[in-house]
């Protein structure tokens, strides 16, 4: 029997594995040289303005032949993957700001003994803010782990009602660590943020229920260890009171709430649930975090290191549609109480290809080192894609809330009466047109009420200290 090859490298009308290494390698060679000439172009920024202000990266094509700028690389500041350096176990957590006598009282317990999402009380105010990027020092203007506490204390304690707590991704500069290392590395934020520590215990204290969902800064939060003990940290009477979700958090026919690198290629983890069995031990590292993993290195052993991630996120995309991960994706469906066919089909909205991955990335740095960058206010198709899957599967919600992109923003959705809405950042890397992007006192947040019957309204806020 004979194959022929097109002209493209494929047998048969496949991929031939032959042409594969020429391409990738002619792919990264490409961003290499995008990622070391835009420098050039890239205006230095002021002092306290934003020191590390990125190149920018605009999205593909959109179906209106437009370009969609809202799902790009997070180069600047507070970088991608901390340095993995030799941590002693933090065994002693700061001391309480405030007598711990000051704590307002629980509200009565209720039904908290498992992490089904159905059995959450919809009914109430849920408050969404992500991309606080709290590390072991408080370096960042903006000072997010400071200005946190004040918005807990004034804003959610103060209300009445059943109330949640949303942290959509980023919350913490927890990833590329051991178990060990990651728990040590928690412990350590939470004491260089005290006043943001103890905020999060009254609020589990007085029945709040926090519910923190990973992001490509927080991976290893999923970590059942971390996860565990950021628990037992921040609610050590009944630990249910704190959730920790590795892909999306799922309030039925209310809302659904991601950090949305999952559908950036050069940051997506094919195989996002399985951190949360042994962390990121045994996945291969994203595209783009390959790159920064080690700046020191040489260029050429920097595009070895993406070529090779790009290769290994190829083969695990093709490993997510294997019974292995489709048993994950069915534990995952019975805990956010959604169809397991809707859940598979949102696992497989977004996927990583290395010819379309790359091109991509390389014209958007060259765009945004032109000073062509677009910052439109539509909402990105991937958001779309994800709310009109769930409507399909009869599980339709009426918000879509995501981070990543440091963006806030809030828009219709195409073809869906979903409402979308991007949280923004706390941290000084701010993008958008927002007030935040000017004014350095708002911080951006997202809150919807949700009534008995299960009606909602809400939307993007911006919150300022002064202000209360």
């Amino acid at each position: 029997m004979t194959h022929t090859i097109d002209g493209a490298g494929r047998t048969g009308g496949r991929w031939n594995p032959r042409y594969m290494w020429p391409v990738v390698m002619w792919l990264a060679l490409m961003l290499v040289l995008v990622f070391f000439g835009t420098g050039a172009f890239v205006a230095a920024v002021q002092g306290d303005a934003l020191a590390f202000r990125d190149p920018g990266i605009v999205d593909a094509l959109s179906r209106t032949q437009g370009i969609d700028p809202y799902i790009e690389g997070h180069f600047g500041w507070p970088g991608l993957f901390a340095l993995r350096s030799p941590m002693s176990r933090s065994t002693h957590l700061a001391e309480a700001p405030w007598p711990v006598d000051d704590v307002p009282a629980p509200l009565p317990s209720t039904p908290s003994g498992t992490a089904r999402v159905e059995r959450v009380e919809r009914a109430g105010q849920w408050w969404l803010l992500s991309d606080l990027h709290l590390g072991v020092s408080e370096d960042d203007p903006r000072c997010p782990g400071r200005v946190l506490p004040q918005f807990l204390c004034r804003e959610v304690l103060a209300a009445s009602g059943p109330q949640h707590v949303a942290f959509v991704g980023d919350t913490f500069e927890l990833v590329g660590f051991a178990e060990d290392e990651s728990l040590a590395r928690l412990e350590s934020i939470l004491t260089h943020h005290p006043d943001t520590f103890w905020a999060l215990q009254a609020c589990a204290a007085r029945g709040v229920q926090l519910h923190f969902v990973c992001g490509n800064h927080d991976a290893e939060l999923a970590r059942p260890s971390v996860a565990a003990r950021l628990s037992e940290l921040l609610s050590p009477a009944e630990p249910a009171r704190v959730r920790v979700y590795p892909w999306f958090l799922h309030v039925p026919h209310v809302l659904v709430a991601e950090h949305g690198h999952q559908h950036h290629a050069l940051h997506r983890m094919p195989e996002v649930l399985r951190v949360a069995i042994n962390g990121t031990d045994e996945l291969d590292l994203p595209p783009l975090a390959a790159w920064n993993a080690d700046p020191s290195r040489s260029p050429l052993r920097r595009a070895g290191a993406l070529v090779r991630a790009c290769l290994a996120s190829e083969r695990a995309e093709r490993r997510v549609r294997k019974l292995a991960y489709f048993q994950l994706l069915q534990a995952e469906s019975l805990r956010l109480a959604l169809d397991e066919v809707a859940v598979r089909d949102l696992a497989h909205l977004s996927r990583f290809r290395t010819v379309s991955a790359l091109p991509v990335a390389a014209t958007r740095m060259l765009l945004a080192a032109a000073g062509r960058r677009v910052t439109g206010e539509q909402a990105p198709a991937a958001a779309g894609r994800f709310a009109r899957t769930l409507e399909a599967h009869g599980s339709g919600v009426a918000w879509y809330v995501s981070g990543h992109t440091h963006r806030a923003l809030e828009a219709a959705l195409e073809a869906c009466p979903t409402r979308y809405v991007n949280t923004g950042t706390w941290s000084s890397d701010v993008r958008g047109r927002g007030p935040d992007q000017s004014d350095r006192r708002a911080f951006p947040y997202v809150v919807v009420d949700v009534t008995r019957d299960g009606a909602t309204s809400g939307g993007l806020r911006y919150w300022r200290p002064d202000s209360a």
